[in-house]
């Protein structure tokens, strides 16, 4: 199954051409992975209170076209791969079609790790039965190969 949000391409994205500057991506993924985590019942703040985080320690990312201002955009996360401490995720982002009726386009494809752990020490620990418990339904039947 696959998590799936919507998010606006709002000016603060844009560089001054109003294409969504790259580092912004990157903001707009953690987006992501924070609504899923809060989706599941496990919301990142209410973790790192509690001194766990799922830092990100690795990320491969293919920019595959432009997004604009204005742009509706549909990001999807998919788990990967879930490990004793860690989980591979699976980010894409299509943008909305700009001709009425012509469907959306893969913009950005993306391919990150976290590690869940200790906060602040990043420690790693491994992922409580609850938590692997929500996450289960999210991974996928049969993990595409970059």
């Amino acid at each position: 199954m696959k998590f799936t949000t919507e998010k606006l391409v709002r000016f603060h994205h844009c560089d001054p051409a109003g294409i969504v500057f790259y580092p912004q991506f990157y903001v707009l993924l953690h987006e992501v992975q924070e609504d899923f985590l809060a989706h599941i019942g496990f919301p990142e703040h209410k973790m790192v209170e509690g001194g766990t985080g799922v830092p990100i320690v690795d990320m491969k990312t293919e920019f595959l076209g432009m997004c604009r201002h204005g742009d509706v955009l549909t990001m999807t996360l998919e788990l990967s791969r879930i490990g004793g401490a860690s989980l591979g995720m699976h980010y894409e982002i299509h943008a909305s079609a700009q001709a009425p009726g012509a469907p959306s386009a893969l913009k950005l494809r993306a391919d990150g790790v976290v590690v869940y752990s200790q906060v602040p020490h990043g420690k790693a620990v491994r992922i409580p039965d609850d938590l692997r418990d929500a996450l289960l339904p999210y991974l996928q039947a049969h993990p595409e190969t970059p």
